[in-house]
């Protein structure tokens, strides 16, 4: 079911297009993964979609089985604030306050009753592991707590859909991987995610559908295998050290059929247009020529090798 929909979505700050014809459906029930560079507009699009902002152009949609049918969220927020929520990249909670002390605090800005509040926070506490530390300051929190503790803040009053801006964001590897086991529990439980981070190999491991944004616009929009499958051919990656004679190399590979080159630094990606031949050719020169590299392995891509393609192919047509 179609919860959100954008609808030719433009934003402008004063001169600057930040948004740029965005047309984005999130379906009930999605994990969308919303990737980007710094500036490419991903956390303008995040407050467009929670209703903080709204568009130059176009219409951000919501329908749900309360609404019945769509409603304009920046003409009608009083409507469907209470279904969306959304956390932060910076804390929103009080570092004063305690645990239950900051949930009560977020249900009454959502305007719930005490009793209801109170309901909800139990529920909450059992949930993130938090429930033995409830009467403990938040600024004394271990940092997986803490984030555990921001994003309680935004499920405090039982929304539809969730909105994440970069949750993940200086964590260590393990807590890293427990926020986003979190997040999976609460989508299962029926809420809908929308993600923005810059890790993209986590996104990978957690999203049902990711959107790539560039300068804007929305390059890529769908499931994740179908964002994939346009790069899917098995490709090969050459990993270099400070000995190797990269230009050379590049030189090398420039004679070769091959439908992108990425140049990662001490990284080349290569998506060969014939993956067999190609590889026996190049092996060929490396050897007669003595070109020294670490190694190549083959593979398919990751959505970060699939993000860099992509970018990069948005920043040759400008050239």
């Amino acid at each position: 079911m179609k919860l959100i929909e954008l609808k030719g979505v433009r934003k402008r700050f004063k001169n600057d297009l930040v948004l740029d014809d965005v047309n984005l459906v999130i379906e009930e029930g999605d994990i969308l993964g919303v990737i980007g560079y710094s500036g490419s507009g991903k956390t303008t699009l995040l407050n467009m979609i929670s209703g903080f902002i709204e568009p130059s152009e176009g219409e951000v949609l919501y329908t749900s089985k309360i609404t019945e049918e769509p409603i304009n969220i920046n003409k009608k927020l009083h409507k469907v604030k209470e279904l969306i929520g959304f956390a932060p990249q910076h804390s929103s909670f009080y570092p004063k306050l305690t645990v239950v002390e900051n949930l009560l605090h977020f249900g009454q800005l959502y305007g719930l009753k005490r009793e209801t509040t109170v309901n909800n926070i139990k529920a909450l506490l059992q949930a993130t592991n938090l429930h033995s530390h409830r009467n403990k300051l938040s600024e004394h929190l271990s940092g997986g707590m803490q984030k555990r503790l921001d994003i309680s803040c935004s499920l405090v009053h039982k929304p539809k859909i969730l909105i994440l801006d970069e949750p993940i964001d200086d964590l260590d590897y393990k807590l890293q991987k427990e926020i986003l086991y979190f997040l999976q529990q609460i989508n299962q439980q029926g809420v809908t995610l929308v993600i923005a981070s810059h890790h993209l190999n986590m996104l990978e491991t957690i999203c049902t559908k990711i959107a790539i944004i560039h300068d804007g616009t929305v390059k890529s929009h769908g499931l994740l295998e179908d964002v994939k499958k346009p790069f899917l051919k098995e490709h090969f990656s050459i990993n270099l050290t400070l000995e190797s004679d990269k230009e050379k190399i590049l030189s090398m590979l420039s004679r070769f059929p091959a439908k992108k080159i990425i140049d990662q630094g001490n990284n080349i990606i290569v998506h060969p247009s014939d993956t067999i031949r190609s590889i026996g050719n190049i092996l060929q020169i490396i050897e007669e020529e003595k070109l020294y590299l670490h190694d190549m392995d083959f593979r398919k891509p990751t959505l970060n090798e699939i993000f860099e393609a992509i970018t990069q192919e948005e920043v040759k047509k400008k050239e």
